[in-house]
């Protein structure tokens, strides 16, 4: 174990979320809030300065990252993000119990959007806690790793990469160039590139709710796929325009960014080959299908029947939890498509959370393998992916992490049905909660819905959803991988 390089990234790591908080201390001032909300970041910051200054002075003597170096980096960096996030909504006393703030800044940073806050607390915010809970999507949405990765000099030897692998998403995942820095650049430019043309977007709808900082939010919120919104009614607040155009964002910061890269740099063939790409869009375009289809008589005519679905489709599969409508009402066939959509997610290498639609495919694809080996034994047949033969043990680490997936929701399911005086909880609620949190989707079903909220758990569950959902974003073994012995061991 790297200790010394570990203490490093994380001392930068603690750094730049001292930096970061500057933006809601400068919204705070913009808006003239009360002293305690300029203290409640002041405070925090200086801390993390001080600290993170401390930590990254000095330098590792060995510069070189083992895989296990790259996942305790990531996994004790986004435990410690949300430890130190969750200090201004404490000071402040807008969320006074440490529990409960640090539930909802995890939601934040993971890009969940699950919440403990009703609509009516909601409305009632100060403006730089709503700037700081969105503005935590965003950070969170591409990878704060990501971004330190993109100005830290690379190792000599590039091992570098396996921080990016552990806390990127997909099944495989990999550098666009030679090197992995000018990678991690080219990503979160891209990504600022969207956030920017959404912002833009938005401010030029004819909706005048619709100004400089709900656009802003609006954008946290969809660009880190996390659906945190600054109304109680959600993105239901502002006109169908708004809507629809939000819905669009949805789906596309749900696409795996690498087609982006390709499209720029003029490989558009090599760009819609992806057969990721064509799965989700088919899968999105069934799942409007039938939900349209089956929701007819919930509402007054087509347009609203559409956009409804459309949005709620678009939202559920980019886990990004924005809602316009209590789809909690909605007849039993639509509330399983959008469950079934909480579990498989968007595209790997996207902001998105869930299994992933390429996960999906090659679970898939294998499974009618097997069977077809199971009917014709001498049968020889290669799994493809975008006409490449998948490796083995893609396969097989596809398979793991499926396994893993589910185990966990049924463990944390068991774990969070234990104790919770405050609410009568029920199978399709705990299984429903466990479900959104791992998958970074939100809202899920029964009374934790799109109407409800999550407030009603004990301290123990919140804790336990609060891992879940750090386990989810970061696709399970960085967690997993923190309390398992070995990691800790010296390198020899």
């Amino acid at each position: 174990m790297n200790y010394g390089l570990i203490r490093n990234i994380l001392g930068k790591i603690i750094l730049l979320v001292g930096i970061l908080m500057s933006l809601p201390l400068f919204v705070s001032l913009y808006y003239k809030e009360p002293i305690r909300n300029t203290i409640s970041f002041l405070i925090p910051m200086a801390s993390l300065l001080l600290i993170g200054f401390l930590m990254s002075f000095f330098k590792a003597k060995n510069t070189s990252i083992m895989a296990r170096d790259g996942f305790v980096i990531v996994g004790l960096s986004w435990l410690l993000m949300s430890l130190f996030g969750c200090i201004p909504f404490i000071i402040s006393k807008e969320i006074p119990n440490f529990f409960d703030a640090f539930f909802e800044i995890t939601s934040g940073f993971t890009t969940t959007g699950s919440t403990i806050l009703s609509g009516e607390k909601i409305d009632s915010l100060s403006k730089s806690m709503l700037f700081w809970r969105s503005f935590s999507h965003w950070i969170g949405g591409m990878g704060i790793l990501v971004f330190i990765l993109a100005f830290i000099p690379e190792s000599k030897d590039g091992t570098s990469v396996h921080i990016l692998r552990a806390e990127s998403t997909g099944p495989k995942v990999g550098k666009l160039v030679s090197k992995m820095q000018v990678t991690s650049r080219i990503l979160y430019l891209i990504y600022m590139g969207l956030t920017g043309i959404m912002f833009i977007t938005l401010l030029i709808l004819p909706d005048k709710k619709m100004g400089i900082f709900d656009s802003l939010i609006t954008t946290f919120g969809t660009a880190g796929t996390g659906g945190f919104s600054n109304h109680g009614a959600s993105i239901g607040f502002y006109d169908p325009c708004v809507q629809y155009t939000v819905g669009i964002f949805m789906i596309l910061f749900g696409v795996n960014f690498s087609i982006y890269y390709l499209i720029l740099i003029g490989q558009f063939k090599e760009a819609f080959k992806s057969e990721e790409l064509w799965w989700y869009l088919g899968l999105i375009t069934l799942a409007i299908v039938i939900v349209s289809l089956n929701v007819m008589e919930v509402y007054n005519n087509a347009e609203e029947v559409f956009r409804h679905s459309f949005f709620q489709v678009a939202s559920i599969i980019s886990t990004t939890g924005f809602s316009t409508t209590d789809y909690g009402v909605w007849p039993a066939l639509s509330c399983a498509v959008l469950m079934c959509l909480t579990f498989i997610g968007s595209c790997a290498g996207s902001t998105a959370g869930g299994l992933k639609v390429s996960r999906l495919a090659i679970i898939t694809k294998t499974t009618i393998n097997d069977i077809e080996k199971m009917i014709s034994p001498r049968k020889v047949k290669i799994v493809r992916m975008n006409n490449k033969p998948l490796d083995n043990t893609v396969i097989h680490s596809v398979k793991t992490f499926a396994t893993c997936y589910v185990v966990i929701i049924v463990f944390c399911t068991l774990l969070i049905s234990i104790y919770n005086p405050n609410m009568e909880l029920d199978p399709l609620t705990a299984f429903s909660s466990s479900l959104t949190c791992i998958s970074n989707v939100g809202p899920g079903f029964g009374k934790v819905g799109p109407a409800y909220n999550f407030s009603g758990y004990s301290e123990f569950s919140k804790m336990v959803l609060s891992i879940e959902m750090i386990a989810g974003r970061l696709e399970i073994f960085p967690i997993l991988l923190l309390f398992a012995p070995s990691t800790w061991k010296k390198r020899v």
